[in-house]
């Protein structure tokens, strides 16, 4: 089974934004959520979940806090490499055994940032299946090396590796009518180069705004017009990251925001966005910017009277 975005239904990808133990049941229910078709025909609306267990921070918490379940068990692998034990000598991460069980249950792809590529995937190769993973990178890290080492790993494990954008935009850009300049911005030719650092497995470009000075309140701006770009200049799939686009000050537009993101069109016949990328349910982290698991469902059933949903894949 592979993570396969080729064809025209949309993939909603939605969990907390940070893993603990206390968040599991949120994923469950997230699991359940059903939509019906024309013929009343129940299936299920969402194709995979976030189970992220080490934060991407502006700040490092020596204690811990808001850094992730597996802050600890990192640390504890980072001396233990250091020391010069090898791969198969390294503690399993918590995040990585709640994710093997998460899919045997739910048959959901799980969906995961990338800090440390060396230290992390290796370690998510000896429990989750192949197809089954799709690995992102933070977007304040826009360096090829790591991507390359992510693509090393992703290829020999058919997972899908995410793109985020940076979080600058250096040309002017007019939110009001949504247009921007010709000319190519830093922020879109390094979304572009960093791809060519992914060798011979599927990716994804994922939008999730910019952090420029005429923002108003959102989090990140999304700027659809250059996403759109990008698209056409790759033929590469794209997904919208509604959270951090909108954030906490816009949190109770991103239901009707996120419906109109994906009623954009790359042309006549074919949608932006091919998927969504969301934070539902509870967390310790951005917790202000998660819609409830009502509000997904919500937005799944509206979702389904103009876009067919892909659900979860058995393997």
């Amino acid at each position: 089974m592979t993570l396969n975005i080729a064809n025209k239904k949309l993939r909603i990808i939605a969990g907390p934004c940070s893993l603990n133990f206390k968040n599991i049941e949120d994923i469950y229910k997230i699991s359940e959520i059903q939509i019906k078709d024309d013929k009343g025909k129940k299936s299920k609306a969402i194709f995979g979940t976030r189970v992220v267990g080490l934060k991407s921070r502006t700040e490092l918490n020596e204690e811990g806090s808001g850094m992730g379940v597996d802050f600890y068990t990192y640390q504890k692998n980072l001396r233990l490499f250091l020391q010069g034990k090898n791969i198969d000598q390294l503690e399993i991460l918590p995040s990585i055994k709640i994710a093997e069980e998460i899919i045997d249950k739910t048959n959901m792809v799980v969906t995961t940032e990338i800090m440390s590529p060396l230290l992390q995937l290796p370690l998510y190769e000896r429990k989750i299946k192949k197809g089954k993973l799709m690995i992102w990178n933070p977007s304040v890290n826009q360096l090829g090396w790591p991507i390359y080492e992510m693509s090393a790993i992703a290829a020999r494990n058919n997972w899908t590796i995410g793109l985020k954008n940076g979080k600058w935009f250096s040309e002017h850009f007019n939110f009001a009518d949504e247009k921007i300049n010709d000319k190519l911005s830093s922020m879109e030719k390094t979304w572009i180069g960093i791809s060519k650092y992914i060798k011979n497995n599927e990716f994804i470009f994922i939008m999730r705004g910019v952090d420029i000075e005429n923002k108003g309140n959102f989090r990140n701006v999304p700027i659809h017009e250059a996403a759109k770009r990008v698209k056409k200049m790759t033929g590469i799939k794209l997904f919208f990251d509604p959270s951090h686009s909108f954030g906490p000050k816009l949190r109770d537009n991103i239901v009707e925001g996120t419906i109109k993101a994906m009623s954009l069109r790359l042309d006549e016949n074919n949608y932006l966005y091919d998927g969504i990328l969301i934070e539902v349910g509870t967390s310790e982290t951005d917790k202000d910017q998660h819609i409830t698991i009502t509000e997904l469902e919500t937005l799944t059933q509206k979702l389904s009277s103009f876009r067919d949903l892909k659900a979860p894949s058995y393997s």
